[in-house]
């Protein structure tokens, strides 16, 4: 290519970079929709967005075939102009989409920039090619990294933040130090009888900010995940559990937890441990392994059930509406705390002989808002 064609084209580049960031930094979306017609254009995003992908994979293929037949590294600069050419579409359509289609937030954002980060990184690859062939072969890898992690960053906004890593194998996890986000019933046997324990005991020592041995007790998660020397807790292993192994030594053993003098597990609070991972230390174990605890006070607390199941009944609820003219309205999402009563829209209608109809669901009504 000529030395002016190619130094035109290099500041044409530029200019769109420039351009590219001072949309970024002005017009940042904001959560607004705009025009219909911006955010038609902006929903190209995700097609045009693969061609630089595939077009820039594709280079430092070409780099090493090159290094056999000499032909298919001149093609890698071709190839890589339209890769260049590719992301600056790519990264304008994608803020086009942003900009009009009401998004915002900082996952959007850091995308955004990485997108625009990447175009830049092409223009400076191509610019390089040809001239200075080791700087163009660091700058090549760094893009290559660039474009690994904005895919990721926009990975996460189509298919959520744990998409890669909610199949991940256990062994995988603990190499990469994943946690598995577990959803924990608040009145679980974990969440009432066990997670009090590491809270009282062992977190102390087993954090987010101070985690010896790699191990964190803050959650389920981290308790399932192990530390530096894998897992600590062997579902229905009470013998290869290292965690059971440790606070059930003497105290005056260096393997003893808790360590450093802190308040060592009560019997009681043992046999809790003992008891939750024998049964297989899920967040919820048969009642039967809880036999011959002692409630906690949490669980005693627990308040019963206002009324059975409405659901069963839901088409007789929806009869009587009709025939009726009265509401009958769930008090919360639970259901068994039961139904209300509503006649202030119709309260005409509220009879004796209306009232009568209702006796069939009579049972499950705990409240009325009356005219």
């Amino acid at each position: 290519m000529p030395l002016r064609v190619r130094a035109w084209t290099l500041v044409a580049g530029l200019i769109s970079i420039f351009l590219l960031v001072m949309l970024l930094l002005y017009a940042p979306p904001d959560g607004q929709e705009r025009a219909e017609f911006a955010q038609f254009l902006g929903r190209f995003h995700p097609l045009i967005v693969h061609i630089p992908i595939a077009l820039l994979l594709l280079v430092p293929i070409l780099e090493c075939a090159g290094i056999i037949r000499g032909h298919l590294r001149q093609a890698a600069g071709f190839v890589l102009a339209l890769a260049a050419t590719a992301a600056i579409t790519a990264a304008l359509f994608g803020w086009l989409l942003a900009w009009s289609g009401g998004f915002e937030g900082s996952l959007v954002i850091r995308h955004m920039w990485g997108g625009v980060s990447l175009a830049a990184a092409c223009v400076a690859c191509w610019g390089l090619y040809g001239w200075n062939r080791r700087a163009y072969a660091a700058a090549l890898v760094m893009t290559i990294g660039l474009l690994i992690w904005t895919s990721d960053q926009g990975g996460k906004l189509t298919h959520g933040r744990t998409f890669l890593t909610e199949r991940m194998p256990q062994p995988l996890r603990r190499w990469f130090g994943v946690e598995r986000k577990v959803t924990i019933d608040p009145t679980s046997f974990y969440a009432v009888r066990v997670q009090p324990i590491f809270d009282q005991k062992c977190v102390l020592c087993h954090n987010d900010e101070k985690f010896k041995g790699k191990l964190r007790l803050d959650s389920y998660e981290h308790v399932m995940l192990g530390g530096k020397d894998g897992r600590v807790v062997s579902p229905g292993e009470l013998g290869k559990s290292e965690m059971y192994r440790r606070i059930t030594l003497p105290p005056d053993s260096k393997d003893f937890m808790p360590a450093e003098g802190k308040p060592s597990l009560s019997p009681e609070e043992t046999k809790i441990i003992e008891v939750w991972i024998t049964a297989g230390a899920t967040i919820r174990i048969p009642e039967e392994a809880t036999r011959g605890l002692p409630q906690s006070t949490e669980e005693k607390r627990v308040a019963l059930p206002l009324t059975a199941d409405y659901r069963p009944q839901w088409k007789t609820i929806t009869a009587l509406e009709a025939s009726t003219g009265i509401r009958i309205v769930p008090r919360s999402q639970n259901p068994t705390d039961g139904l209300i009563l509503r006649t202030v829209t119709a309260p005409e209608r509220c009879t004796d002989a209306t009232l009568a109809q209702l006796a069939p669901v009579g049972n499950l009504i705990v409240d009325a808002e009356l005219a």
